[in-house]
């Protein structure tokens, strides 16, 4: 017998019967909750696609039509064929992610391996300055970024957000804690059998690591490709702008774009976006398991 069945069925005392159970009062209230959440979860987002699907001038209807009476699917065709280049954009940002994204798991697992498992002169002091990092907003050190971006004359370049975004204290922290939590035995016998801290990085500790990786790599793919801030200060124009800017771009200066052409181009923005976290869900599923487990 399952444990489902068991949780649900019981001895009758005296008889040896089995009676059935109903579920609890909690759990239904439980499942009522998680629907509600769910629905309001998923209700902008299909806001966002049948707003697409109708014309422009019955996107504000109050109370708003879930379901358009007519199918427009032109709009597609108008975002992509419009005077702000939506799919270069997507190109655009797609490289700066996927670069930001490899960058990051390449040198995040070394530094936090090399904080949490190597004996260095200054390890802890860095690892709190590091730490400190996290609590400077962005706006704060985005005039000096800007004046270096100036000086190396990569203003409206890629490798303006790319380079600034291979690495970051998120990440190291993030990697160092799973580390950490490496049974210190595995290092020693590694040690002993006279592997180099780096051959015991590379095929003990990182393979071990590939679930928090790939949720790393998730996370900051996903950070990049929605970042708004730093690409609307380093990029000026509209083939190297990327999707967030080109969806702004759309909407015009005073709100006044084609609302349903918007929100064609946000629907085909939130594909990609979509699909890697569909793809990559399992991995990061693991990580949090493991984490707990740890824990």
């Amino acid at each position: 017998m399952s444990n489902a069945n068991v949780s649900v069925l019981r001895s009758r005392p005296g008889t040896g019967k089995a009676v059935r159970r109903r579920p609890g009062v909690g759990k239904s209230v439980s499942v009522a909750l998680l629907v509600i959440g769910a629905v309001g979860m998923i209700a902008p987002f299909l806001w966002m696609f049948t707003t697409s699907l109708r014309d422009a001038s019955h996107a504000y209807d109050l109370p708003p039509q879930w379901l358009p009476t007519e199918w427009d699917w032109s709009n597609y065709a108008g975002a992509v064929s419009g005077p702000v280049p939506i799919l270069k954009n997507m190109f655009n940002s797609a490289v700066i992610a996927i670069a930001v994204s490899i960058g990051m798991i390449l040198t995040a697992p070394m530094a936090g391996y090399a904080f949490a498992k190597l004996e260095f002169p200054g390890r802890n002091s860095i690892f709190v300055g590091l730490l400190s990092s996290l609590m400077v907003p962005a706006q704060v050190t985005i005039i000096p970024l800007f004046l270096l971006m100036r000086t190396f004359g990569l203003l409206d370049n890629p490798l303006s957000l790319i380079l600034p975004g291979i690495t970051g204290a998120l990440g190291v922290f993030l990697l160092r804690q799973f580390f950490l939590g490496l049974p210190q035995e595995i290092i020693d016998a590694a040690r002993m059998d006279g592997a180099t801290a780096w051959q015991t990085y590379r095929l003990i500790a990182l393979p071990l690591a590939k679930n928090a990786v790939s949720t790393l790599g998730v996370i900051t793919f996903l950070g990049s490709w929605n970042a708004y801030f730093a690409p609307s200060i380093f990029l000026n124009s509209t083939d190297t702008a990327t999707l967030p800017l080109g969806l702004v771009l759309m909407l015009g200066p005073y709100g006044a774009g084609n609302v349903a052409q918007v929100m064609a181009a946000t629907t085909i923005a939130i594909a990609p976006a979509l699909i890697v976290f569909l793809v990559a869900q399992r991995w990061i599923i693991a990580s949090l398991t493991q984490s707990a487990v740890k824990g």
